[in-house]
């Protein structure tokens, strides 16, 4: 049964996490040009942009797992972890980024789960990758160099 709500659970965890990213790109995108800024602040607007909606999505991750231990059936999460709140951003973070440092690691049917986490991580981060290059090849003009 766990097995199952938790399959429920994953498109709505990636449907959640693109709809984040996608929101935070786009009102990124959209307010960018009227912003009267130089360049270089643009490319940093950009930056704390993709930060920001990664931040919320492996908080996202975070709340759920913290939520579904409350669920035995759902499986637990094991080794160097005291269920804090930094625990568990950690786990998630490490997780999301494919880190995967292994010294908390998660059992049962939510094993699933954050196994998609870092798929889902590794697609988000790479969507961001390419929005930064996008804005940068918009903004970035280098200085013509000197013919001396």
């Amino acid at each position: 049964m766990a097995t199952a709500l938790t399959l429920a659970l994953i498109p709505c965890l990636l449907a959640a996490t693109v709809l984040i990213h996608y929101e935070i790109l786009r009102l990124t995108g959209a307010n960018l040009p009227r912003l009267r800024i130089r360049p270089r602040q643009r490319i940093l607007v950009v930056i704390a942009a993709c930060l920001a909606a990664h931040l919320l999505e492996v908080v996202l991750y975070a709340a759920v797992l913290a939520g579904l231990l409350h669920f035995p059936a759902f499986g637990s999460i094991e080794g160097a972890f005291a269920r804090t709140v930094t625990d568990f951003l950690y786990f998630s973070a490490t997780s999301y980024t494919t880190l995967g440092i292994g010294e908390i690691y998660p059992l049962g049917a939510l094993r699933l789960i954050v196994g998609l986490e870092s798929l889902n991580g590794l697609l988000l981060i790479t969507w961001s990758a390419s929005f930064c290059y996008l804005n940068m090849q918009a903004d970035f003009h280098p200085e013509p160099s000197d013919p001396g």
